[in-house]
């Protein structure tokens, strides 16, 4: 497989001895084309000369530690493993990066530390996935290599699904409610809104439980976490409910039936409270009745 090179805005990276550059060509995919024969006498001369060293090597460690017995103290004496891939022509030269787009090349970069190996066969793929997945916004991230010194990098970024709140710091969040990237207060309006300590932990739960009942969905405006243990909803028409610690399934069952707690949200500017078994108080909510009055939508309205 052939990859061109290409540069990009993820700045240079360094280099070990006695090699070139490395290319980058993020958000370009290598293309797969046949080789002429031409291009791949090379190859196969450092593949020779590759087979050629691993022998001589072996050979030297034998004789300089008397056939092993002495290896402790003449493996200073030995080139490592890296710097004779790297004179062969087994060394990383490219990276091709494609599927991000709010991901820093530069942190994929750090995740990938070829400064510890720089020879495609020594690379540990594996451990370099788990480190670049452990990037915020990333889900997923594939690696191949693409002898004989690429490597093509594919990664699947995390969606947000709501809006933290926390003191006066906003962040996005996603499904699980780990935290994406801090944004400035007010500029998402189009994500759900959860507010409080411990919020972003328990919203995968509150956000199921909304799912499952559009009529609650379509008008949610933002939870907030009181106490770490119970949530209060607030919908629009100035509606809040206030739900008991671990009780939201059946609360919102109710809340979505037409013989029970439903029509109780045909109403406007009232507080449901549900935070103790077997009792459901309901109130004017004066606050928010005055702060509609003097909405410029509302004023619109009365006009």
């Amino acid at each position: 497989m052939h990859v061109a090179p290409a540069q990009t805005s993820a700045g240079k990276l360094p280099t070990s001895p006695g090699t070139s550059k490395l290319k980058i060509a993020a958000g370009i995919a290598p293309r797969a084309r046949r080789r002429p024969l031409a291009r791949r006498k090379p190859y196969g001369r450092k593949l020779g000369f590759a087979v050629f060293t691993a022998l001589s090597g072996a050979l030297a460690f034998s004789l300089l530690t008397d056939g092993g017995r002495n290896a402790r103290t003449a493996m200073p004496l030995l080139p490592s493993a890296d710097e004779m891939l790297y004179f062969t022509g087994l060394r990383i030269e490219q990276v091709a990066l494609t599927g991000q787009r709010h991901t820093s090349d530069s942190d994929v970069f750090d995740a990938l530390d070829l400064n510890e190996t720089g020879s495609l066969v020594s690379f540990d793929s594996a451990a370099a996935r788990e480190r670049i997945e452990r990037i915020p916004w990333v889900a997923t991230a594939s690696i191949n290599r693409v002898y004989p010194g690429a490597l093509k990098i594919h990664i699947t970024e995390r969606k947000p699904a709501a809006l933290w709140i926390k003191g006066d710091r906003e962040y996005l969040i996603d499904v699980t409610g780990r935290v994406l990237s801090a944004v400035q207060p007010g500029s998402n309006t189009q994500l759900p809104r959860i507010a409080g300590e411990g919020a972003a932990a328990e919203a995968r739960a509150l956000f199921d439980l909304i799912l499952r009942y559009p009529h609650i969905k379509e008008r949610f405006e933002l939870a907030e976490r009181v106490g770490g243990r119970r949530w209060t909803l607030r919908l629009r028409d100035g509606i809040t409910i206030h739900f008991g610690a671990d009780h939201e399934a059946n609360a919102f069952a109710a809340l979505s039936s037409d013989t029970e707690l439903g029509p109780l949200l045909s109403g406007r500017d009232i507080i449901i409270d549900l935070r103790t078994p077997g009792r459901i108080t309901v109130r004017r909510d004066d606050e928010a009745a005055k702060a509609a009055a003097l909405s410029p939508t509302n004023s619109q309205s009365r006009s």
